[in-house]
């Protein structure tokens, strides 16, 4: 089955910006375009028109170290929040010079492991799910132009975040899954030139250790299914982490549902 995904948005400087808009829920209806972005970091955006355009917030969900080496630009006509899911040095995820420094080369086993982790505590680490409450919160105020949130390559906390809003609006498992895969198809040059920069500082990797590097860089199924299954075991269901954990009442989603759905 041909699955439907986010719109790509080509932003002269940047790399995985995309438009949620088109994406289909289960009950026929379809996302709004141009409310929803995600995106990756801004740092080298070359095109501040578009988003003066386009957008009415930019969220960063990166942590204050990659914020510090990596600032995003002030948009004229934009308004900017800074809401970190984490603070931590996490290699594969956070993007800043010591989380580079201290990455290991995994096999792929090690990777899946690694980065599962890290997806578990989206749901398990009471910080991370408080911002992520605080950013689904971001999704009932009134806005003229769109909402854009990012993380460094827009894949695991950005990624998250589009799930969340994917299930709060109905869309089907499978596609929110297809959509997070096609952060591969996007980022494979920033990937490659990533693993071959950490081949460099190794002195050199044998293919099983290119191919952990790969899945550490990449999206992988496993990684979202880890954020599903560590919600169903601690709130019982999905339905009900959305209500419990991220705090959206039957109410609100439906509010959601006549505000983003057409």
């Amino acid at each position: 089955m041909n699955r439907i995904t986010s719109k790509y948005i080509d932003i002269p400087g940047m790399n995985n910006t995309r438009d949620l808009g088109g994406m289909r829920t289960k009950d026929g209806r379809t996302v709004k375009p141009n409310m929803l972005y995600r995106s990756s970091k801004l740092a080298k955006l070359e095109d501040k028109d578009w988003f003066t355009r386009n957008v009415s917030l930019v969220v960063d969900m990166r942590s204050s170290r990659e914020t510090v080496e990596s600032p995003d630009p002030l948009i004229p006509g934009v308004d900017y929040l800074h809401l970190p899911i984490f603070e931590m040095l996490a290699s594969g995820v956070s993007r800043d010079k010591e989380s580079e420094r201290r990455m290991a080369v995994p096999n792929i086993e090690a990777a899946i492991k690694s980065m599962s982790s890290v997806y578990a505590r989206f749901v398990n680490d009471e910080f991370c799910l408080y911002q992520y409450r605080r950013f689904i919160r971001l999704l009932f105020a009134p806005r003229e132009k769109a909402l854009l949130w990012h993380c460094s390559a827009g894949k695991d906390r950005t990624g998250t975040g589009a799930l969340f809003i994917l299930e709060l609006l109905g869309v089907d498992r499978e596609d929110i899954i297809a959509d997070y895969l096609m952060t591969n198809e996007y980022l494979k040059d920033e990937i490659q030139e990533f693993v071959d920069k950490a081949e460099e500082r190794s002195g050199g990797m044998d293919e099983e250790a290119r191919k952990g590097m790969y899945v550490l860089m990449g999206a992988h199924e496993r990684y979202l299914l880890t954020v599903y299954e560590e919600a169903e075991k601690k709130y019982g269901s999905f339905d009900a982490f959305l209500r419990e954990g991220l705090g959206v009442s039957d109410a609100e989603r439906e509010e959601l549902r006549r505000r983003y759905l057409e």
